[in-house]
């Protein structure tokens, strides 16, 4: 095989690891999904969470786009569910709650961002700094 010759599908099934051929052309919804997910974690921005600490993509597991979250306390994945359903939250590939907000056009990402950081703060998986809402000793004057 030369420099320059393409893998053929059969070489790259028994040769190559995670090759996969792409579609011919996108689907529509994954597209908006994964668009809303970027947009979602833009929003995260402002919690602490930069791009280093997030990813997003289609997950054949919950046959949804997700958006994955790094956290000490390991991965959480926001998923994009379809118009009308509350966004479920999973950690470790099980579903562990849900956002109290539905995905609607009037739904602002933003405002879903600040649930989904609110779920990680309550727990423990999201330090908010100069977000304290309990005073403690150290906060006192």
């Amino acid at each position: 095989m030369t420099r320059a010759a393409t893998l053929s599908a059969t070489y790259a099934d028994d040769y190559c690891c995670g090759y996969a051929a792409a579609p011919a052309e996108p689907n529509p919804g994954v597209a908006a999904d994964l668009m809303q997910a970027r947009a979602i974690a833009g929003g995260l921005a402002e919690f602490g969470i930069g791009s280093a600490r997030w990813s997003a993509a289609y997950d054949r597991e919950a046959a949804a786009v997700v958006l994955r979250v790094d956290t000490p306390r390991g991965l959480y994945a926001l998923v994009i569910p379809r118009p009308g359903q509350p966004f479920p939250v999973r950690h470790h590939g099980e579903r562990i709650g849900a956002l109290d907000s539905r995905r609607t056009y009037g739904t602002a990402d933003s405002y879903t961002a600040a649930l989904f950081a609110a779920f990680l703060r309550d727990r423990a998986a999201l330090d908010i700094p100069g977000r304290d809402v309990c005073p403690t000793s150290q906060n006192m004057v």
